[in-house]
């Protein structure tokens, strides 16, 4: 599989609408995203989780199952609602104790999606 990140939400939506991407088996997003230092001093504001989840839901169908996680409650609960009402299929990972929650839960919660809907890709995907 090929793995892409995205420092802002704005390059991974402009990915998505650039790539067809027929073999996506997983979105994971956060919705608190870092400023970036730009050279002239300046803050570039990278948008939110939020952005990416708005965009997806407006899509005609869902492309693949979407794994919220961030500590911003309110902002994870918009993010699923968003997407649950897109039928997205979507779970959320609560961050903890600094990196330990990674190993611990997201990874797992990430597997098990993968494997749940890489055998319907590749039903889809035969002609």
């Amino acid at each position: 599989l090929q793995i892409s990140f995205f420092e802002t939400a704005p390059e991974m939506i402009a990915f998505l609408k650039n790539n067809e991407v027929p073999d996506l088996v997983i979105i994971a997003l956060d919705n608190d995203l870092e400023l970036i230092p730009q050279p002239s001093g300046e803050w570039l504001d990278p948008g939110t989780g939020l952005d990416v989840a708005e965009w997806l839901a407006k899509l005609p169908e869902s492309r693949c199952p979407v794994v919220v996680h961030t500590t911003n409650a309110p902002y994870a609960e918009k993010m699923m609602a968003c997407l649950n009402a897109a039928d997205w299929q979507a779970e959320r990972v609560i961050p903890y104790n600094d990196l330990e929650w990674i190993d611990r839960e997201w990874f797992s919660v990430m597997r098990k999606l993968i494997l749940e809907f890489s055998p319907k890709l590749a039903a889809a995907a035969k002609p």
